[in-house]
């Protein structure tokens, strides 16, 4: 759990995400900060602290807060979750952000979807779970799903694939390394 974080843990996981995501060094911009006051931190005083990058270790970071927060909700067993910048099995665990207390994300929407074929297999299903490749077999009826969630009847496949891409250069979604139209890759902490 981020919240938990030591300022050691801050500077190893800013280390291994600059690492892992080639960002430019951010150098001491966030020395000194537990990983409550990390949390504690918008994504314009991540920018205002790493301009170059900040918004993409916001977008991480909120990654890792999700997944802390779906170990702390989920059954003892049923997700399998390590905190020291190791896999989770963030493939396996049922997510209903709903309840969350907090806006839902895209990403955690659409894996919302992934995870309940029986609801969902005609609109987007997985091609390869364990790497993280969906396909959206029906873009309009996710993008009305999505719009219904987020209280936008306007919503369109248009503005949800800006969305999507915005995560290209955040390293939460990609293009898998064979593009086809409609499949995605999701990006996730290893």
């Amino acid at each position: 759990d981020p919240t938990d974080w030591s300022p050691g843990n801050v500077q190893k996981w800013i280390l291994w995400t600059e690492h892992q995501y080639r960002l430019p060094q951010i150098g001491k911009s966030f020395q000194e900060l537990s990983g409550k006051d990390l949390c504690a931190m918008s994504e314009e005083q991540f920018c205002q602290r790493s301009p170059a990058c900040g918004d993409i270790l916001h977008a991480h970071l909120d990654i890792w807060k999700s997944a802390a927060w779906m170990k702390e909700k989920a059954a003892p067993g049923d997700v399998r979750y390590c905190g020291e910048f190791c896999d989770t099995s963030w493939a396996d665990s049922e997510v209903d952000s709903s309840c969350a207390g907090q806006p839902i994300h895209l990403w955690q929407f659409l894996k919302e979807l992934l995870l309940k074929p029986h609801n969902y297999g005609r609109f987007i299903r997985w091609l390869n779970k364990d790497k993280g490749i969906f396909k959206i077999e029906d873009s309009a009826q996710v993008a009305r799903l999505w719009g219904i969630r987020k209280n936008r009847p306007a919503m369109n496949y248009d503005k949800l694939s800006r969305s999507i891409r915005q995560y290209y250069k955040k390293g939460i979604i990609r293009k898998p390394d064979i593009s086809q139209r409609l499949v995605y890759q999701f990006v996730h902490p290893v």
